[in-house]
């Protein structure tokens, strides 16, 4: 038999990791089954998909859903079948597993895995190869001519390190790295669909630090963690992060980033002390916080002491050697404008590297699709909610402008000094802010450039009445930060400063390279002479320094 496996990413830079684990589970226990791994994502176009696809002449295609891919992957499977219809397809993922009476209508599809897949996947092959009457397996859900027989949902084994092998990193090409070292997840938030309660299955910790050593060697930026809560086991935790620590001292591992999913409330001391001596940019952290309305949380089951939660944050974030991303969502039940407006001010206040604003998703699974609490919400994916009892549409499109601002002024950390001397200045909390400007960029159509974003906020700021010298050196810092070239926009140049400049760099040969810029008050000089950005700020340093007398 002859299986082609997909994961149908969402971006090239992606390359899933269930169907390499699938094809280990399947070479392991089905030998007679030639696997394919077919690497597609789902911007190609279709014709080139199925193209793809059917040039590995499969009896099987197995496709593994998710919510970017769902509707690419029905009309893949669409195609198949029209095509090749003595093709067996078979799906799964989270969309097939928590979704399965509607993907058997939607889909051509003759099995559906529920769960993981690493033992359904080889028992149902190996049934299908013996000419046996599929049943009683568990995970596999089969159809049965206008309806299916449910073979519930199989349990996940805990991750394995042999997926990375040399098929996997001559696919790879650059691309990032995605990593798992547990599955499943400790809480039961209402809105996750790791909120299951299921217990969490790991790798062995020895496995797991050498993997993540191995990893770190083969040549990327970013190993992305994908497990829910990677610090659920202290001991594990601590053992692991001090394991790749000392592996960076010994010069086994060097530029490469650790990227966590955590909860910050479950670090001890112990572990905060460690992280505090951690090589900057070595570790990234991802902390939900969600929301910081206590009726909210309560509503989504999620139990966090919020001032231990806030002291663990700020504490990971002083030393200024681990990036962190804090998420909020907005949509959530009991949430309504002006609670999410405070929980959006506490989050910046807490002035993580990244603050990200998503709205809520209601994927098949979750608690908060299961129950009637008078959502209403998009019918096909990402099925993001479109209002609730708490807030309407027009509000949440207003915070869907808020958050274009944030991704674009603050998280891309090309504004710093210009949004601290704002808020600095204007009786405006972050919220109302990013709000105006937000609101301010969403009136313009299509993607705005650096330049015309920056003179977008350079003359909202003025209105505004920021003092017009300060607003403009706190933007040529911002500039020289973060483009080594050492251009500015027009509107931020004054060609009166080339001859005291010129003068500065002829006294200053040291700084041949250096771009430079005169501050407002003639006697400042921005030097800016970097080759790398910072590893957690992306920033590069500017250094300030007095005029040449005289």
């Amino acid at each position: 038999m002859r299986l082609t496996l997909t994961g149908l990413s969402s971006q090239y830079i992606h390359l899933p990791l269930a169907p390499f684990c699938l094809k280990k589970a399947v070479e392991k226990n089905c030998p007679d089954v030639e696997v394919t791994l077919c690497d597609l994502n789902i911007n190609d176009p279709q014709e080139d998909l199925l193209e793809r696809i059917l040039h590995t002449k499969p009896d099987a295609v197995g496709v593994c859903m998710y919510i970017w891919n769902r509707e690419q992957a029905v009309r893949l499977m669409r195609r198949i079948r029209a095509v090749s219809p003595e093709t067996v397809l078979i799906a799964g993922g989270p969309e097939a597993t928590w979704s399965a009476e509607e993907t058997f209508r939607q889909c051509p599809v003759d099995y559906l895995i529920r769960g993981a897949g690493e033992e359904a996947l080889p028992a149902l092959l190996n049934g299908l190869m013996c000419h046996e009457e599929i049943k009683n397996i568990p995970g596999v859900c089969i159809r049965r001519g206008d309806g299916y027989v449910d073979g519930g949902v199989a349990p996940a084994p805990a991750p394995r390190s042999d997926i990375y092998d040399d098929l996997w990193q001559e696919m790879r090409q650059g691309r990032m790295i995605y990593a798992e070292t547990s599955r499943g997840c400790p809480f039961s938030c209402a809105f996750c669909l790791s909120g299951q309660k299921e217990k969490v299955r790991f790798m062995p910790k020895e496995e797991a630090l050498a993997m993540l050593i191995r990893l770190g060697q083969a040549g990327c930026d970013t190993v992305k963690l994908i497990d829910r809560t990677f610090n659920c086991d202290r001991e594990r935790t601590y053992f692991l992060l001090s394991g790749l620590m000392d592996a960076h001292a010994r010069g086994e591992i060097s530029s490469v980033c650790y990227h966590l999913e955590v909860a910050a409330d479950l670090f001890d001391d112990k572990t905060l002390d460690l992280l505090k001596t951690a090589p900057a940019g070595l570790f990234q952290m991802e902390a939900g916080l969600q929301s910081f309305h206590p009726e909210t949380l309560d509503a989504c089951h999620r139990r966090t002491d919020m001032a231990l939660l806030q002291d663990r944050l700020r504490r990971l974030i002083a030393p200024g050697n681990v990036h962190l991303h804090i998420d909020l969502i907005a949509g959530l039940p009991e949430e309504d404008y002006a609670t999410f407006r405070d929980s959006f001010n506490q989050a910046w206040e807490l002035h993580p590297h990244q603050l990200q604003l998503g709205r809520l998703k209601l994927i098949h699974g979750s608690a908060l699709r299961a129950q009637d609490w008078g959502q209403r919400y998009a019918p096909d994916p990402p099925y993001e909610v479109l209002s609730t009892p708490w807030i309407s549409y027009e509000e949440l499109q207003k915070l869907q402008h808020c958050a274009e601002a944030v991704e674009r002024l603050k998280n891309s950390a090309r504004f710093e000094e210009t949004l601290r001397l704002a808020l600095n200045t204007l009786p405006l909390t972050p919220f109302d802010l990013m709000m105006a400007l937000g609101e301010k960029m969403a009136q313009r159509q299509g993607r705005w450039s650096l330049d015309a974003l920056t003179e977008m906020v350079h003359g909202a700021l003025l209105v505004w009445q920021v003092p017009a010298d300060q607003l403009r050196d706190a933007m040529v810092t911002d500039r020289l930060a973060t483009d080594n070239t050492g251009y500015l926009p027009p509107f931020l140049q004054r060609p009166e400063d080339k001859p005291a400049l010129k003068s500065w760099r002829e006294a200053h040969p040291e700084h041949k390279k250096a771009r430079l810029a005169l501050l407002s008050d003639g006697q400042g000089v921005l030097i800016a002479e970097w080759s790398e950005k910072h590893p957690v700020t992306g920033r590069g340093i500017v250094e300030k320094t007095v005029l040449l007398q005289g």
